[in-house]
């Protein structure tokens, strides 16, 4: 895998020479660069004037512009960008567990943390489909539907984050994000009922097993007509138009 870091110090040593951007993979980018230096180191050698002398600079400058960026990319933009193959082997080579597992994690949390509710959950259950049940990651769900306010699903992945060993209950209780469910009705008698749902509430077995995927599409297209709505792109009208189009099929 490669390394943020040696990247950018190569970038900051060595970019003149774009040798950088053969240790990312990124092998024409580095010839042009290459091809870049000579032409202006023999500018800078045969020509005359200010602007000869000083166009060996120019991919100096480059490479440590290069080197900023590098430095200062999160960790998690970097590995999509330049490790995205090396994660996929990574996924066969070692037990994931110890090592994409906590990726999938990030992400989703990074999601949540821009408000990209119906992203992050995606996250989470690629997380749970890929590695399995975790109590803490139907927590996460939990929190997102809760924020999404879909009680069902919330209730669904409270109930499994229970099963599977949540640590601290409490945090049922006092959690931000799951206020919305805190209020519903059937809160309490959720809770009586040791974190289960009563029978009667669980759907059956068909609608049990629809993909959560092709409802979380539908509340991501949701979220996005609202920041249409708030950018003035759409009116009200066509606002409600679409949403009614979108919660006819939920």
């Amino acid at each position: 895998m490669k390394n943020k870091i040696t990247a950018a110090l190569l970038a900051l040593m060595f970019g003149v020479f774009g040798l950088h951007r053969y240790y990312l993979g990124r092998k024409f980018q580095g010839i042009l660069h290459t091809i870049l230096f000579f032409i202006c180191f023999f500018l800078s050698s045969n020509g005359h004037g200010d602007i000869a002398e000083m166009s060996i600079a120019l991919p100096a400058i480059l490479g440590f512009m290069d080197a900023v960026l590098l430095f200062v990319m999160p960790r998690q933009e970097f590995d999509e960008k330049y490790n995205a193959k090396y994660l996929e082997f990574e996924q066969i080579k070692q037990d994931p567990k110890e090592s994409l597992f906590d990726y999938y994690k990030s992400l989703g949390i990074n999601k949540y943390r821009e408000l990209d509710f119906a992203g992050a959950a995606h996250s989470f259950l690629e997380s749970i489909e890929k590695f399995g049940e975790s109590p803490q990651v139907h927590f996460n769900l939990a929190c997102c539907y809760s924020m999404l306010n879909d009680a069902e699903m919330t209730y669904l992945h409270l109930e499994k984050a229970v099963a599977n060993g949540l640590d601290n209950i409490e945090k049922i209780h006092d959690h931000k994000a799951l206020a919305f469910i805190r209020q519903d009705e059937k809160f309490n008698s959720f809770v009586k009922n040791n974190y289960k749902r009563p029978f009667e509430d669980i759907p059956n077995e068909k609608a049990e097993n629809e993909p959560e995927e092709e409802k979380l599409d539908l509340y991501g297209s949701l979220l996005k007509l609202g920041d249409l709505k708030e950018k003035g792109i759409i009116n009200e009208e066509e606002f409600n138009l679409q949403k009614k189009k979108i919660l006819d099929t939920l």
